[in-house]
């Protein structure tokens, strides 16, 4: 019988320390990449060489070429993710915190299957063209067929007390099955078995004859393009775990200013509730998030109350150097940090078990002339983990 734990405790070994945090590689965008958001790679783009859809029809060497495909792919993978444990090591660095602090535990392992999702939709969509489409298409039906139960490895069953396990477990299950898949015995039979029924991916389906006929990419440009895209998408689904699994959101203090719609009046230096934050809440990208109210109005004069909470683990205050690789603005709509990888506000709403219904006491500053905006709630989803929340 296969001892995993062994297996799993040798390969983190085997995580070499040059595998460093790359700032470089941080996404600007705010959201993360959800299987659902696929939108670009189209099967269209792949050229048809006369294979027709028919598995019987495939010659040993049209097998062959599909086979050496997912070889590719399976590479790519084990150069991931070794990438993606030092990130973890990386990001509790920049905490000042452990991963011990706060519940950074017991993963079930459909966040595994979660997160694997989310590396090939990344890396599908960054794509551009569809020749590593095809291989893509078909690592999602694996991971879809594991996320409900079907064919899913034994070692993936129950839960992790360790996130690094756990995450070395899906990549050792991964790294196997696309193993089983390529061996050449009974004319790739394996292979054929598994891909039975066309794929669908991205509003198209997909045939083992267009795997054939396309070309995963081996080492150079588009492999690398390929991978930090992927390196991104997982680097956005730890922070939404770290944060979910180990934060807390503390209210720091409570204050009021006063604004004057006249801004010829440097009585008082700010006019809008916005303006105020931009200039003097969040100087160096510190992790707090600012809400207000209306306390007084009379005229063009009013008097804003402002509350404030601030981003914590393990009784540490978010750092600035972590505030810099995560927040891409202080308020609303205005960036600070392009190579952010969240809006402010989806983190706070979003990256937690429970909605922080606290917020709703207070309302969200605005992004035009006015100090708040209107729409006050929001629709809670625990950003790609809706499974976590209760």
């Amino acid at each position: 019988m296969t001892d995993y734990n062994k297996q799993e405790k040798e390969m983190l070994k085997t995580v070499t320390r040059r595998y460093m945090l790359r700032n470089s590689s941080i996404a600007a965008t705010g959201a993360l990449l959800l299987p659902s958001f696929i939108t670009s790679c189209k099967k269209e783009d792949i050229p048809d060489r006369g294979l027709g859809g028919v598995q019987g029809q495939l010659s040993t060497e049209d097998l062959q070429k599909a086979a050496d495909n997912l070889t590719r792919m399976r590479v790519w993978i084990t150069d991931l993710y070794p990438l993606c444990v030092e990130y973890e090591d990386a990001v509790f660095h920049a905490l000042a915190a452990t991963k011990e602090t706060g519940g950074w535990t017991n993963f079930l392992a459909d966040i595994f299957i979660d997160i694997a999702t989310v590396l090939a939709a990344a890396a599908a969509i960054v794509s551009g063209g569809a020749a590593a489409v095809p291989a893509f298409a078909f690592l999602s039906a694996v991971l879809h067929d594991w996320g409900i139960g079907k064919d899913k490895p034994s070692n993936l069953d129950g839960e992790f007390a360790s996130f690094q396990f756990g995450h070395v477990r899906m990549q050792l299950a991964m790294e196997q099955k696309l193993s089983a898949l390529v061996d050449p015995a009974n004319n790739y039979s394996n292979l054929t078995a598994a891909w039975t029924d066309d794929i669908p991916f991205n509003g198209n389906t997909y045939k083992l004859a267009d795997l054939a006929t396309a070309n995963f990419p081996g080492l150079g440009v588009e492999y690398n393009t390929l991978q930090t895209a992927a390196l991104e998408s997982f680097e956005k689904a730890l922070w939404n775990l770290v944060i979910m699994k180990c934060c807390t959101f503390s209210k720091e203090s409570r204050w009021t200013i006063d604004i004057y719609n006249d801004r010829s009046d440097n009585t008082y230096p700010y006019h809008t509730a916005t303006e105020y934050a931009q200039q003097k809440t969040y100087p160096g990208g510190r992790g707090q998030y600012l809400r207000g109210r209306l306390s007084i109005r009379w005229d063009s004069y009013r008097a804003i109350e402002f509350q404030s909470w601030n981003l914590g683990i393990g009784g540490n205050v978010f750092p600035d150097a972590a505030c810099d690789i995560l927040f891409k603005d202080d308020t609303p709509g205005h960036i600070i940090n392009p190579t952010g990888l969240f809006n402010r506000t989806y983190v706070f709403q979003q990256f937690a078990l429970t909605k922080p219904e606290m917020f709703l006491d207070w309302k969200e500053l605005s992004t035009s002339v006015n100090d708040f905006d209107l729409e006050n709630d929001w629709n809670f989803t625990g950003g790609m983990f809706p499974k976590l929340t209760h």
